[in-house]
């Protein structure tokens, strides 16, 4: 721990000030309408702004992904996936 304190002070001497942006969660709203885009239920004219708002909080990919892989069905005990 003693070295994670010494790189970060280490950087912060080198650099100066340095700014940063607040990790800003979605709205309820947002959080629905990626659900709806992980389901393929968004309409069409809402995709564009949702695509917008992901390119400009990329922080919110991951939750997308996550939303997207809670629809994938779970693989079979005996590794052969459903259908095969």
């Amino acid at each position: 721990m003693k070295e994670t304190f010494q790189i970060l002070t280490g950087f912060l001497e080198r650099f100066g000030e340095v700014e940063g942006r607040q990790f800003e969660e979605p709205s309820e709203e947002t959080t629905i309408k990626l659900r709806q885009l992980a389901c393929g239920t968004l309409p069409e004219p809402d995709r564009d702004e949702v695509f917008a708002l992901l390119n400009s909080h990329t922080e919110w990919i991951s939750r997308f992904a996550k939303e997207v892989k809670t629809l994938r069905p779970e693989p079979a005990a005996n590794g052969v996936s459903p259908g095969n």
